[in-house]
């Protein structure tokens, strides 16, 4: 009989303790992995959300923080506004290739709040050649017509051809197109043109930000000192936007270290615990071993093999359990955090689960050591002696 195999019938025989002390570790091991899998999954996300948006940098009102560019991009709304005569200045910058206005604003809906998303369709499209619709879009000049997201049209129910109350003075407005699923929080609003939702919601000649696209994104520096050099005007780059919201994160990440340091102390006490049990309960036994011929080098062999079984079921266990439960733990992550892009925040890795996995063996093992050199350490006539079953 190996090592290996009195190791895990070892581990039989006391099949309570071991399962308790496997889920110790398998709970250290699926909050690491879901850190882990979210740190990835949300900056991938993030990034294609923000490379999406098919816009180089976007100007906005001077003194408004990057948090608000963000809330803009991803459909939040704020009390400052740029004037068109604004975007004239901007569009008529060398290198600008497309510059286009967006103004955002909210209105209730049967109590709800709702994403109004202003914009000229004719340049939009341009930058977002992905957008597609079930009916069709709206032009600059039209009026009383909107584009729905999917999200929202699926949530409210709503078909193209269905007039809605639009706006503080409840408008008749027909819905002409369902945008198909993009992904992004565009799934959410009600697209309708620029002069509309300055005129609905009386903020003619008003925007709260103009989306820039470059002929030649490798002059992006020299492009926004140049726009910056309009009175009011702002610039931020897709860049700082997505570092900010990525500092925004950082409290939730500082939340989710902190839990994986005390899943981590509790599954090293819960090891250390077992171990040292099973080598004080097993103390007769472990003086037959050394009597019958076992040298010390076996018995910590031994004690560290039951370890490294533990450690390596916990963290299977653990990598599993994450991915099965994976559904909760981005419920729970989306409350933690300020702003969630809408794919999926959990991203599976393999060379990840892998590395978690050995990170639960590695710290089995340095759990293990002083239990196994106790144990190597036994004289055996002191042992046999022992009233230690």
């Amino acid at each position: 009989m190996n090592l290996f195999t009195l190791a895990f019938r070892n581990l039989r025989r006391r099949k309570v303790r071991t399962l308790l002390t496997i889920a110790g570790v398998a709970i250290a091991v699926s909050v690491l992995f879901s850190l882990l899998a979210f740190n990835a999954g949300y900056e991938q996300e993030l990034t294609k959300e923000v490379d999406n948006l098919g816009i180089h940098l976007l100007a906005v009102p001077k003194g408004c923080p990057y948090e608000a560019a963000s809330m803009i991009i991803h459909g939040g709304v704020i009390p400052k506004y740029l004037n068109e005569s604004d975007l004239s200045s901007i569009r008529n910058i060398p290198g600008v290739a497309i510059a286009t206005p967006i103004l955002m604003h909210q209105f209730l809906l049967n109590g709800t709040p709702h994403i109004v998303y202003g914009i000229e369709s004719s340049d939009m499209l341009k930058l977002r050649p992905y957008w597609h619709a079930e009916g069709r879009f709206f032009s600059d000049t039209e009026k009383n017509v909107m584009v729905i997201g999917r999200g929202l049209a699926e949530k409210e129910n709503l078909k193209v051809g269905q007039i809605l109350n639009f706006g503080p003075k409840k408008e008749p407005f027909e819905i002409v197109g369902i945008l198909d699923r993009t992904g992004g929080q565009e799934d959410e609003f009600h697209l309708v043109s620029l002069s509309e939702t300055q005129r609905v919601f009386g903020k003619e000649h008003k925007v709260n930000a103009v989306a820039v696209f470059l002929d030649d994104i490798t002059q992006i520096s020299d492009h926004s000192d140049e726009i910056e050099k309009i009175p009011e005007v702002q610039v931020v780059t897709m860049t700082q936007v997505t570092g900010t919201i990525m500092n925004l994160v950082g409290s939730a990440r500082i939340l989710l270290f902190s839990l994986i340091a005390v899943a981590v102390v509790i599954s090293a006490c819960g090891i250390s615990n077992t171990l040292l049990m099973s080598v004080y309960e097993r103390t007769r036994e472990l003086g037959m071993f050394k009597a019958i011929g076992a040298s010390s080098t076996d018995i910590g062999i031994m004690i560290l093999t039951e370890t490294i079984v533990i450690t390596t079921l916990g963290g299977i266990a653990g990598v599993g359990g994450a991915l099965v439960g994976a559904g909760l733990i981005e419920q729970f992550i989306r409350g933690a955090i300020p702003y969630a892009p809408a794919g999926s925040l959990i991203a599976f890795d393999p060379e990840v689960a892998l590395i978690c996995i050995g990170f639960s063996v590695i710290l089995g093992v340095i759990c293990g050591l002083y239990p196994a050199y106790r144990s190597s350490r036994l004289s055996p006539i002191e042992a046999i002696r022992s009233e230690a079953v």
